[in-house]
């Protein structure tokens, strides 16, 4: 199988344990500044912290962290976490997944280039540019919200603003998934992105969507809705991943169940909303799903209780809970596929991400590094019988 994705890929600097109750953290949030800083769960570029605040942004993560930590570096973003994941969880099968995005000449970009092939991601289309590798400091509180955890994002766009769907070559095109990932973090791409959805359904390929938090627009329009796609584009969508604020976000209602609404009518073929700890909202118009109409199902029992009994020693925190959660959505339903089956199931495929994006949350960034191949997907399995227990959905 040919999977292809484009979307945000970056470095991630880690600061862990950040005290988001602390009065140098509150000084610098948006729930302090009238929504202006940093935002509690969300992202933020570093030149609007800059500009509000009149000061270097790095003087602000030293003030926060009291220069006591030190960072992490991991490999971040919507789009290349949802792709190692699904490499790792389909190690079992014959898949061949390609990265196309940008990078720049520097150390990050070099980071990247070596740790990705490790991932068995295919870089051969990973453009190197004059700008600056993107990097994104994650500010992380393991003991936020009953001990669940929390994040908080500072981006760098860098290299990702340089490109747009012209860059892109036609063997983009050529396979059986596409998966376009936080395009809000390459506005060139997102800007393009449903032209590049409506030539994918042209070649026959699988679009698949998750979203990010598009600080862009909400920078630029507050109160207005996000742009995602032209509404005759939506149709061109087989399934969107989004959580509850980007859905409300990007359909400019005020609830779930209206932006379900908003979704539907527009056309979207599938639809997943993810809410925290709360059940995970699903919507299939049927074919190629077995379910149709809307659906819940809950969180994985097991994975939070783990996430919630872990010791403060270990190292975890909930970066890459989402994109980890859209990638085991895609794997499932990569391997539905491949097992030849006519119709797939999106329930079980919701599963598959219920359980990855809850085991993200044991351990620290977004990307799972293994010991060998097979080990992410080893550790995984337990969960997925441990849920197929308690909502009586079979994982495989």
């Amino acid at each position: 199988m040919r999977i292809n994705g484009l979307g945000c890929s970056l470095v991630d600097n880690l600061y862990y344990p950040v005290d988001f109750n602390s009065s140098s953290y509150r000084k610098y949030s948006a729930e302090t500044n009238s929504g202006a800083g940093i935002i509690t769960g969300g992202l933020v570029f570093a030149e609007s912290l800059e500009k509000f605040f009149g000061k270097d942004y790095r003087e602000i993560i030293f003030e926060i962290t009291g220069g006591k930590i030190k960072p992490v570096r991991n490999v971040g973003g919507p789009s290349i976490v949802a792709l190692i994941h699904m490499s790792q969880v389909l190690s079992d099968r014959d898949v061949r997944i390609r990265y196309y995005g940008a990078r720049g000449k520097d150390v990050n970009g070099s980071y990247l280039a070596k740790k990705l092939p490790l991932f068995g991601i295919d870089i051969g289309n990973y453009a190197v540019t004059s700008g600056h590798t993107p990097f994104t400091d994650v500010l992380s509180d393991p003991s936020f919200n009953d001990e669940i955890g929390e994040r908080s994002f500072i981006n760098f766009m860098g290299a990702a603003g340089e490109m747009d769907g012209a860059d892109l070559p036609d063997s983009f095109f050529d396979a059986d998934i596409l998966l376009f990932g936080g395009t809000a973090l390459t506005p060139g791409l997102h800007k393009d992105l449903g032209y590049l959805l409506k030539r994918g359904k042209t070649t026959g390929a699988c679009n698949f969507v998750n979203t990010v938090y598009d600080f862009k627009s909400q920078m630029e329009n507050p109160g207005r809705p996000w742009p995602l796609v032209d509404s005759e584009e939506y149709g061109y969508i087989d399934l969107l991943i989004a959580d509850n604020e980007e859905a409300l976000r990007i359909s400019g209602t005020e609830n779930k169940t209206d932006a379900l609404d908003y979704f539907i009518d527009k056309g979207v073929k599938a639809l997943i909303i993810t809410h925290g700890a709360e059940d995970v909202v699903c919507f299939s118009r049927g074919q190629p799903f077995l379910e149709e109409g809307i659906f819940q199902i809950p969180v994985s029992e097991a994975a939070r209780d783990q996430i919630r009994n872990a010791s403060n020693n270990t190292p975890r925190d909930t970066t890459g809970c989402g994109d980890n959660f859209a990638g085991g959505v895609y794997a499932s339903l990569a391997r539905q596929k491949m097992s030849g089956r006519g119709r797939l199931s999106l329930k079980q495929a919701a599963a598959w991400g219920i359980v990855s994006g809850g085991f993200a949350g044991l351990y620290q960034g977004g990307v799972f590094f293994e010991r060998e191949r097979g080990e992410k997907l080893e550790k995984l399995t337990p969960f997925l019988k441990d849920y197929e227990k308690q909502t009586g959905i079979k994982y495989e």
